[in-house]
Parts: C-alpha cells; structure tokens; sequence
C-alpha cells in the first residue's frame, strides 16, 4: 500500500508537535499512564488514525503504538522492556535529535513510494463478546417458609434489645457508610499514582502537581472510571492520614509530594480501613 497525500512539511510539523507532547508527558509521568490518542489528537492539528500509522511508517521507532479498547496508546520505541522506564524520561532531551531522524527516513520513505507498513488492528477484535445472562433459577423453597420463624424469634428478645438489633442495621446499611466504603477501596490505587510522582531519591526534593493534574493521571491509569469528585475526597483523606501538604495558588490547589515511604504509608492507610470496619 502507499500513500503520498501528505505534503513533507505537514509531516514534519506534525511529528515535531506530537513528539514534544509525548515527551512532556514522560517527563513528568514516565512511570505510570501512557500517553493516549483520543488525548493528544485535540491537542495537535489535523492528526488521525491515518496520520500516525503514517508517522509510525516513515519512522518504525519512533514510538510503540497500540489498539486499547477504542482509545490508542503511544509509548516510547523500546527493545528492552527493562530500559523504558529510562527512554521515556530521556525522550524530551531527544527531540532535536529524534527530528533530524524523522526527516532522513522520510526522504528515504518518499523515494520508496511511500509505503505504508504499520497498521491498527480493527476495534472489533478488542471487544468482548457480549455475556451470556445465565438463568435464574427459582428455588423450590420459599424463603416465606422461613420468615415466621424470624420474625418469631426476634419477638422473643427483650424490646431494648430489639430496637438496638434495628439501629445497627440501619447504620450499616446508610448510604454515608457505603459511599465512605467506596472511597476506602479507591485509596491505595490512588496513593499508587502519588507514590510513583515523588522523588525517589533526593529527601530534601519535593515534587507539587495540581490536584486537576492529579485527577488526570488517576483517571488515566485506572481501569474502572472514578469521577472528578471522588478522586478529590480521596486526595484530601490522604493529605489528612499521611500528613501530605494541600496548598492554594491563585485558583488552583496543588499537592506538595516529599519522598514517601511506601511500607510505612500503606501500612497507615491499612490500618485506617481496619478501624473503620471494627
């Protein structure tokens, strides 16, 4: 297949702008979310699916990218799984060198008829099949059988004791506790995500991000969709139990992140969950 509609400098630029996006991405968060396409492509000018399996033609090691659901990751080009973490962080300082790159493999791409040789898989092999509902069979035996019984049984307590039994399980089962519950199994996901932006080796260092920010890398590194309010809760719940720093800059409240010490605040964070459920 070929392919020539693109003009060179409309790839060039394209390549420069999608590149230095990529980088600033790593450069803060080359140990956790990929960069995605349904991101970058509100960001630089006229690119699609088409463009970047082109861009990935021309120059095959330039990033690694994949079909994820119905979104595309883009990752640094790397043959050794153990160097990534490394070449992402590296990408920014690369850019000039990566874009003279770019242009002596598209020249040498124009003068073999600009072949297309990367390609997305469909969507359609990405999506699972929907499950099949299994039956629900009725059993033969009415719980009504039993609810006499029950309710016969609760009758015979004392009535103090009665009305103790009935607030318990109300406030058990309050919609407050549930949703507290909810934020708890949230919490070492998103301390996860912190924990991977501090310094990891200088103590004196601080790193601040914005709680927007913040929210940003949660949301792209979970799998299961967390709202905007949530992931604020959550923040301010561990500023609180870890003793991080929540501060205010004009309009915007950025987190200030010391080295952490990942046993020590899991440990905390475990033993707030336990004393909530005693």
């Amino acid at each position: 297949m070929t392919s020539s509609k693109y003009t060179t400098p409309f790839l060039v630029r394209l390549f420069r702008s999608l590149d230095t996006l990529v980088a600033l991405h790593y450069s803060t968060n080359y140990l956790s979310s990929l960069v995605r396409f349904s991101t970058v492509s509100k960001q630089v000018l006229n690119l699609n699916q088409e463009v970047l399996c082109t861009i990935k033609s021309i120059y095959p090691e330039s990033y690694e990218i994949a079909r994820a659901g119905d979104d595309i990751t883009i990752d640094v080009f790397c043959e050794s799984p153990a160097d990534r973490t490394e070449e992402r962080a590296q990408l920014l300082q690369k850019i000039e060198e990566r874009q003279q790159i770019f242009r002596s493999k598209l020249e040498e791409w124009i003068a073999n008829r600009c072949p297309i040789t990367f390609t997305l898989e469909s969507e359609q092999k990405h999506q699972t099949s929907p499950k099949k509902i299994a039956k629900i069979v009725k059993p033969k035996n009415s719980r009504t059988k039993y609810e006499f019984h029950e309710k016969q049984l609760l009758s015979d307590l004392p009535l103090l004791e009665r009305i103790k039994l009935k607030q318990a399980s109300k406030k058990m089962n309050t919609p407050r506790n549930n949703k507290q519950e909810a934020l708890d199994s949230k919490m070492v996901p998103i301390y996860n995500v912190i924990y991977e932006q501090s310094p990891k080796f200088d103590s004196s260092k601080t790193v601040s991000l914005s709680v927007t920010r913040l929210q940003q890398l949660v949301r792209d590194s979970m799998t299961l969709p967390v709202s905007e309010s949530d992931v604020r809760k959550v923040l301010h719940q561990l500023a609180e139990k870890l003793g991080l720093r929540l501060t205010v800059i004009g309009e915007t409240q950025v987190l200030r992140i010391p080295k952490l010490n990942r046993n020590e605040d899991l440990a905390k964070l475990g033993s707030c969950q336990v004393e909530l459920v005693d």
